[in-house]
């Protein structure tokens, strides 16, 4: 199975994977959290295609079904057939932070995986601020879609600011 993948995974499909990353429009805005504070927010949209998810399945291995095969997936199952990886749709997160804020480490991240993703559905990724104590951040994460806002990935991370 590896090696079909590996041979699915050509500059054919790395080259759009590349143009959609670099053409993902982010966008920074101030939230009104409460009446007396506000919080940084960024967003960037996105379409995870076909070539993104064999992309990441050669990548890390994980071939399931669920994320490759339409068929197989089905449409009667649990997730009402095909669905984006949720790490996938989550990389989206460290993606966006370094894009906003460049040389910032990613330490960690809690996620809830809550709706499946389809292929070629827009989403919006988002990392909200929190909490900010000297160069560490604490981020509240979410990945919704861009037609219903129904809330697909969720949760928090932990970054490390440049010095």
């Amino acid at each position: 199975m590896r090696a079909v993948l590996a041979r699915l995974v050509t500059r054919e499909t790395a080259r759009p994977i590349a143009r959609s990353v670099e053409r993902a429009s982010v966008e920074t805005r101030t939230r009104a959290r409460s009446e007396r504070a506000e919080r940084e927010t960024h967003s960037a949209r996105r379409r995870f295609t076909d070539a993104d998810c064999v992309a990441f399945a050669a990548l890390t291995g994980d071939a399931n079904p669920i994320h490759l095969d339409e068929t197989s997936a089905g449409d009667g199952g649990r997730l009402g057939g095909r669905a984006v990886h949720g790490m996938l749709a989550a990389s989206g997160f460290g993606a966006l932070l370094a894009r906003v804020k460049p040389g910032t480490v990613y330490a960690s991240q809690e996620l809830k995986f809550r709706q499946p993703i389809r292929v070629d559905e827009e989403v919006e990724i988002e990392i909200a601020l929190v909490k900010r104590s000297g160069r560490r951040v604490r981020y509240e994460t979410v990945v919704r879609k861009v037609a219903c806002g129904t809330v697909c990935v969720d949760g928090f991370a932990l970054a490390l600011l440049p010095e």
